[in-house]
């Protein structure tokens, strides 16, 4: 009697096993981007609250007539009407570039993406718009809530 003991892994069982790793290999994909991107978001709202507290001390200052005018530049009517501000006075609504986040002391964020609603009666009302969001545009509010 000729018997052959042959120790291996057989075919049936390196596909199982090949299958198995891709699925936990797909499952741990989904949930590490989701979580980078729960992170990025984390970021940009943190970043806002930062804005949104200079642009509260501007605003005080400005009712105050210690600064002559709001920092940052005039927003368009056709990017006010795409943030959906068209009930908002258009003279409050500016948005901060580099150097206006510089010299609020705030280097650490990156410019041209952020629009300041002063609102000039209530400071703590003032409103941050990040306006290049993976989802679309994001208010400070809508973050937070």
């Amino acid at each position: 009697m000729n018997l052959k003991i042959e120790n291996g892994i057989t075919i049936i069982a390196l596909i199982i096993t090949v299958i198995l790793m891709l699925i936990l290999a797909g499952v741990g994909i989904y949930f590490g981007n989701d979580a980078i991107d729960k992170a990025k978001l984390e970021d940009i709202r943190t970043d806002m609250i930062s804005i949104k507290t200079k642009a509260k001390i501007v605003a005080e200052q400005y009712n105050f007539k210690d600064i002559e005018s709001l920092i940052g530049t005039i927003v368009s009517n056709e990017e006010i009407q795409k943030l959906g501000l068209t009930d908002k006075k258009s003279d409050q609504i500016r948005k901060w570039s580099s150097e206006d986040l510089n010299g609020q002391g705030l280097s650490n964020i990156e410019g041209d993406t952020y629009i300041v609603y002063y609102d000039l009666k209530n400071p703590n009302n003032c409103e941050v718009y990040y306006i290049y969001g993976y989802e679309g545009k994001y208010s400070l509010s809508e973050l937070q809530d």
